[in-house]
């Protein structure tokens, strides 16, 4: 007993700390564990509904009872419910920023929506408890309570950070596969297809290419087919990409359509201008170039040239002219 007591305080430290968080580690363990084992114990409702479906349909369950399940169902959901509540906006303004927000970073269901703010509550209390756990047998500081508000905050705004990172990274790849896109449409449309079939095929074609962009095609056609106005969905297309480029596409379409003029004609016109536009885009990211890399230079490369086209100068120097001065001083 003696050597496993001074094996722990040799490994761990003092033996009555390490006790003290063996004994909270476990208690974290059991109360995490009695609440995943409320939150994933079934409904007894659902499981006696489930036998009955079971046995009057042939069809496998999962494909018979999709009608019958809720978003409010499984432990997920269960612990965002009442949690988004507390953060999310209470007015109409913020709560559509908010979805508009989560919709440019593909995040179209409403579960997305809870999870997203009680993310946000759960990170910005879980950051500095897990700080305060490794001193909790400690005396609370002045320094101590600050980090943890840094956390606090740093965990409330992570979410927002990583959504804008997805945004982003979502937007760039529908840029990257807007000209193929503008020149399909071109070439649909001049071979005499209607616009929502257009937007079929182009969406159809995309595919492999961006699938965001194909998404969003196949939504604004879906939304069409399901009876609201096209321009009300085009507009929206423009809304949930958040790219200016699309923003204006959808903008021509929607006057193109209004007007009566030739679609083709329009298309592309806007394709042109848009290869300019990207053309012009090139050519000031490589202006800006030379003036970017000024501090790089002088930062890295210039102190390395220096030290090679110096260095043995100055070694001669120290070998030869050092000696001459040490013996006439």
């Amino acid at each position: 007993m003696g050597n496993i007591l001074s094996f722990i305080n040799q490994t761990f430290g003092s033996s009555e700390v390490f006790l003290i968080n063996l004994a909270v580690f476990f208690s974290v363990v059991l109360v995490v564990g009695v609440l995943l084992l409320i939150f994933l114990r079934r409904n007894p409702t659902s499981r006696r509904l489930g036998k009955l479906l079971q046995k009057d349909a042939p069809v496998p369950l999962s494909k018979k009872t999709t009608l019958l399940e809720t978003e409010d169902q499984g432990v997920v959901a269960k612990i965002t419910t009442p949690l988004h509540g507390i953060l999310s906006p209470s007015n109409a303004e913020g709560q559509k920023l908010a979805r508009t927000r989560l919709l440019q970073g593909g995040f179209q269901s409403q579960k997305s929506y809870r999870i997203y703010f009680a993310l946000k509550l759960v990170l910005a209390c879980l950051l500095p408890s897990l700080f305060l756990l490794r001193g909790v047998f400690y005396i609370l500081t002045p320094q101590i309570l600050l980090v943890c508000l840094v956390l606090a905050i740093v965990g409330y705004f992570i979410p927002a950070i990583v959504l804008s990172i997805i945004i982003q990274k979502r937007q760039q790849g529908i840029l990257r596969a807007l000209p193929d896109a503008l020149d399909l449409m071109v070439i649909c449309v001049e071979s005499g297809l209607g616009l929502d079939m257009t937007f079929k095929r182009v969406g159809d074609e995309l595919r492999p290419l961006n699938s965001d962009l194909s998404d969003e095609f196949h939504t604004v056609n879906r939304e069409i087919r399901a009876g609201r106005p096209r321009s009300e969905s085009l507009k929206n297309m423009g809304l949930r990409t958040g790219v200016a480029e699309i923003q204006n596409l959808m903008t021509m379409l929607v006057q193109t359509t209004r007007f009566g003029t030739s679609m083709a004609k329009a298309l592309r016109v806007h394709a042109d201008d848009m290869r300019v536009k990207r053309r012009q885009v090139a050519e000031e990211k490589a202006a800006k170039t030379a003036i970017k890399l000024t501090m790089p230079l002088i930062l890295f490369i210039f102190p390395a040239i220096l030290v090679v086209l110096l260095g043995p100068a100055g070694l001669k120097i120290m070998k030869v002219l050092l000696p001459v001065l040490n013996s006439t001083g």
